[in-house]
């Protein structure tokens, strides 16, 4: 996975995995070995494989199109099974020699295992000498029985290993008294010491690496697969892999070499001191015993054996050199790199083993720990002579103090880290790329150009034969000076990138426009090692831009779009709403007696006139809106992405006309003349159905005239019932103003539960009940509340009844652990103070902010992103937390969506309803949860009304749910009553 082709098949595999490619079209049934072994692998109680092994293999199973059968066994009997094939695959096997000749496995180790003595409190276990006379219970046919043994035969002490059918039963028996200690792997030991009352003592050996293993000569492809998954989870530190171990040992992964790998150089360093320093007491005492019988030289050649034994069977490289910087010793591992034997290493310096520039780098780090003293860990990338293989070794080097003081020696602990540092460097450039999926060039530091994909020789006309080894200069197309281009570096040395408009030249040399954005990938020491560029040709848009400025679709008197131009925007934004359900409005405005004004002061001051209604109509409308001049004094202002409800959309397009209204009919200035003119509208609303633009503008025309037969100077709509409607409307929001005084609102919670219809938590909704109306919807009340402002003090409420409600679960044992999630307007979260209010209701009612959880529409992040995550990130910082809602019904950006610290994300009941039936809707489902995947984000979906939509829900990823299937919203009485059910 090093080349360019590996790069380019984890790039597929990463975009495959986004849009739910399947990797394999054939199911398999695979049988798995299962042993109890928790936290490792284990057997849930639903009979299914589960544990760090066990879920990842899940995971692999699952995205491979596998099977996987279960096959309950003790550890012995799973050995039997694997090797005479009755089951597939057998996790958590420890490799060695020994075992490589009975079984297959796979190449990348799954886990790293340390073995452990545990033992009872009152039990003295402290160093390996105290393990003398001991009963130590030990899984019959592991490799720890092997290790312990040799251990124990290093140190010359003698102990009683007891084999057990499995470890629980070790435990059990230390536990009883009927042995002194048990071994076991770290990850059983921490998880099941406690419950036997069982501590760890510090005595630590084989650090195994754990691998699935498969029968002799079977199952390659199985292998294959699991090998080719870890190899690209390794790689990235929000894949499954991390997110496995995470859940299983509550330590999150935070750089791609693994933590044990950083922290087992100083362990290996104190193993090593332990072992100087029990061969220096064993030395000792050797010579103090024997002083007068003449046996020291033996003893202390039989100590000092043991003591290469023990460093032997270290899988780190160690060594020691003396203050010239000659190798003393070198254990098996050195001695396997060099294939060199003892006596071809002891005596000779660094030049024999390794080449000229590698042994002055090894010789100026040994100086510093021989001279200085100094305890020294870095990185060394050596070149081994003999093989001509390079490596880089994290590396300790200590040294070696006499009884008086002076350095002696130096000891040297390194590790392999090769694989781990490509991987490292390949990920750096493939997680740069994928933030464009444009035309993409990789280049060097020196701006040598490393790869290209096909969308760049697409758009350019140059392949990877051409352009690799080159740089960007052959692109250039000559039309930017040397400033242009020292400008653009110099941004790219400040601040890490660039974006902006150039010309470059194609093969064929064409020049042409393209947006270029390049970027630099640094490494941990903040160095620059490549660049990414990525363009979108934009000859297109340069060429309609140019076009449209010379288009004759703006009215020459007031610089209006006229007609024609009108008419398209009309068809643009009817096809708009119809895609996002959304309402428009078309306002016909004729001015009042204008053909008196032209008869009696001119054309002229009539031309005046037009220009100064026209500022007016401009300064009325939003951004986005259209003013257009039909001809004559007829103008028509078009409204777009007003509100989804059709009483809501005429509402807004009464506020708009009734300001129009208001603004026309000012006093107007006409040279030294003053004149007064009002102005008739009539509106007509399209939305979610197709309708003729022709038919629309009949429509407006129609209303106008009702509105000029009503007096003049005022609105009307084409459809009267709409009319009635906004009367209903006004009458509503005079009582929706006392609502809150009057304690009409009350907090519904609809329940949130797992995929074992565990209550997670509700979600808190407001209901208003009127004194005659009844219930009152909150579609027809809180878009009024919106558009009047009352939703900031309705909004504050709701927060400080949800967290005194939190405050009262947290008193209780069945309810202190759920989660309340509160819906937040888009004009509430735009308050300058909100952060403060939520601060100020958390630290009132004294709540844990980690239940506390704001519902944010997709609508809510479009605008003033900046600010949006600024205010996101203060209280994310407080531990507050936030779920996008009705996610997939609005365009939110992927480019600001992974930037936003949010928590989880809510997929909308519209492609709930319809996913057993409708296959575009079990492709959004899917596509959002694995989205949410890759950002490392909680899916929930709501509006679960029956089981088979859970049920399909579930297999695609989905395990978190709100709906009727599990609880209507109800009273908090009615809700807590449900919770006591479940």
């Amino acid at each position: 996975m090093h080349g360019a082709l590996g790069w380019l098949l984890a790039l597929i595999v990463c975009l495959g995995s986004i849009w739910g490619i399947p990797a394999h079209a054939e199911a398999r049934e695979v049988r798995v070995g299962v042993y109890a072994n928790a936290p490792k692998l284990y057997l849930d109680q639903d009979g299914r494989v589960t544990g760090i092994l066990g879920d990842l293999l899940t995971e692999i199973a699952r995205q491979e199109d596998w099977t996987l059968r279960p096959v309950q066994c003790d550890w012995q009997n799973c050995l039997h099974a694997l090797q005479g094939g009755h089951i597939d695959l057998l996790p958590d096997l420890a490799y060695s020699e020994q075992r490589a000749k009975q079984f297959d496995f796979h190449k990348l180790p799954a886990l790293y295992s340390w073995s452990t003595i545990y033992r009872r409190n009152a039990t003295p276990v402290e160093t390996t000498l105290e393990l003398k006379g001991k009963r130590i219970a030990v899984l019959e046919g592991s490799i720890q029985e092997a290790y312990l043994r040799e251990l124990l035969a290093g140190f010359g002490v003698s102990a009683q290993l007891m084999p057990v059918k499995s470890l629980d039963e070790g435990f059990r028996k230390v536990a009883a008294g009927e042995l002194d200690a048990a071994v076991a792997n770290r990850f059983f030991g921490d998880l099941n010491a406690p419950r036997h009352k069982l501590a760890a003592s510090p005595i630590m050996f084989q650090p195994a690496q754990l691998f699935f293993g498969a029968q002799r000569g079977k199952n390659a492809d199985l292998l294959n697969a699991i090998d080719r998954h870890l190899d690209s989870w390794f790689a990235q530190q929000d894949s499954p892999y991390f997110k496995i171990l995470e859940k299983w040992t509550g330590q999150p992964a935070k750089t791609i070499v693994p933590s044990w790998l950083l922290k087992s150089l100083g362990a290996l360093a104190a193993m090593l001191l332990a072992a100087l320093l029990i061969s220096a007491y064993l030395r000792r005492q050797v010579i103090e015993k024997t002083r007068h019988l003449q046996l020291g030289k033996e003893a202390l050649e039989k100590s000092e054996a043991k003591l290469r034994t023990i460093l032997d069977n270290v899988e780190a490289f160690i060594y020691l050199k003396d203050i010239h910087g000659q190798y003393l010793f070198a254990n098996k591992a050195v001695r396997r790199l060099w294939l060199a034997e003892m006596e071809d290493i002891v005596g000779y310096g660094d030049e024999k083993f390794f080449d000229a520039e590698t042994a002055v780098h090894i010789r100026q780090n040994d100086r510093r720990v021989l001279r200085d003293g100094e305890i020294l860990k870095t990185e060394e990338t050596n070149t081994v002579a003999h093989t001509g293989k390079t490596a880089v070794f994290l590396t300790t080097k200590l040294p070696l103090h006499a009884e008086d003081g002076s350095i002696y020696a130096l000891c040297g602990i390194s590790i392999d880290i090769t694989d781990r540092k490509q991987t490292e460097a390949n990920f750096r450039i493939a997680a740069t790329a994928f933030e464009s999926q444009e035309s993409l060039m990789i280049t060097n530091a020196e701006r040598e150009i490393l790869r290209i994909n096909q969308a760049f020789t697409d758009c350019t006309g140059y392949t990877a034969e051409d352009v690799v080894g080159q740089t960007p200069h052959l692109l250039e197309s000559g039309r930017h000076n040397a400033d242009f281009y020292q400008d653009m570096w110099e941004t790219i040395r400040r601040t890490g990138m660039w974006q902006g408009e150039a010309w470059d030249r194609r093969k064929d040399g064409t020049v042409y426009p393209k947006w270029l954005s390049i970027s630099a990938v640094k490494n941990d020491d903040g160095m620059v090692t490549h660049y990414v560029w990525s363009h979108i040709d934009i000859t297109e848009r340069k060429a309609a831009e140019e076009t449209i400025e010379h288009l004759a679709f703006y009215d020459h008197l007031t610089n209006l779009p006229n007609r024609l131009l009108l008419l398209d925007r009309l068809k643009q934004a009817l096809l708009s709403s119809v895609h996002r359900n959304r309402h428009g409005a078309l306002l016909f405005i004729d001015l009042d007696n204008f053909k008196n004004l032209n008869d009696t002061l001119g054309h002229d001051f009539g031309d005046l006139l037009l220009k100064q209604a026209t500022q007016r109509l401009q300064s009325s409308i939003r951004e986005g809106d259209t003013v257009a001049r039909l001809g004559g004094d007829e103008f028509v202002v078009m409204l777009v992405d007003l509100s989804e409800l059709p009483i809501e959309a005429a509402a807004q397009t009464e506020s708009i006309g009734e300001a129009i209204l208001a603004a026309l009919s000012l006093p107007y200035t006409l040279d030294k003349n003053t004149y007064r003119c009002t102005a008739s509208i009539g509106v007509t609303l399209f939305g979610a159905h197709p309708q003729a633009t022709d038919e629309l503008m009949k429509q407006a025309d129609i209303a106008m005239y009702q509105a000029k037969k009503a007096g003049r100077n005022s609105l009307r709509f084409f459809d009267r019932q709409m009319q009635d409607n906004i009367s209903a409307r006004v009458a509503l929001e005079s009582e929706l103003q006392n609502a809150l005084e009057l304690g009409q609102f009350q907090l519904y919670y609809q329940i949130q539960v797992d995929e074992s219809y565990r209550p997670l938590g509700a979600e808190a909704l407001i209901r208003w009940t009127h004194p005659e109306r009844g219930l009152v919807s909150p579609i027809q009340f809180i878009p009024l509340a919106e558009d009047t402002g009352l939703i900031l003090p309705i909004g504050q409420w709701v927060l400080q009844t949800a967290c005194a409600q939190l405050k009262a679960w947290q008193q209780h044992v069945f309810t202190h652990g759920l989660t309340l999630a509160v819906n937040v307007s888009a004009r509430q979260f735009r308050q300058a103070d909100f952060v403060l209010q939520v601060l100020s209701a958390v630290r009132f009612h004294g709540i844990d902010p980690n239940l506390l959880k704001l519902e944010l529409t997709e609508s809510l992040l479009q605008e003033n992103i900046e600010d949006t995550i600024a205010t996101m990130n203060a209280l994310n910082q407080i531990g507050v937390r936030f779920s996008l809602d009705d996610f997939g019904t609005g365009y939110s950006s992927l480019q600001y969506l992974k930037r936003l610290p949010l928590d989880q994300i809510k997929i909308d009941q519209s492609f709930v309803r319809d996913i057993s039936i409708d296959a575009s809707d079990i492709a959004v489902v899917r596509a959002t949860i694995a989205m949410a995947a890759s950002l490392g984000l909680k899916v929930i979906a709501e509006g679960v009304e029956t089981e088979e939509q859970r049920q399909l829900l579930l297999e695609h990823g989905c395990s978190n749910y709100q709906g009727y299937l599990f609880g209507r919203p109800v009273p908090i009485e009615q809700f807590e009553a449900l919770l006591r059910q479940n």
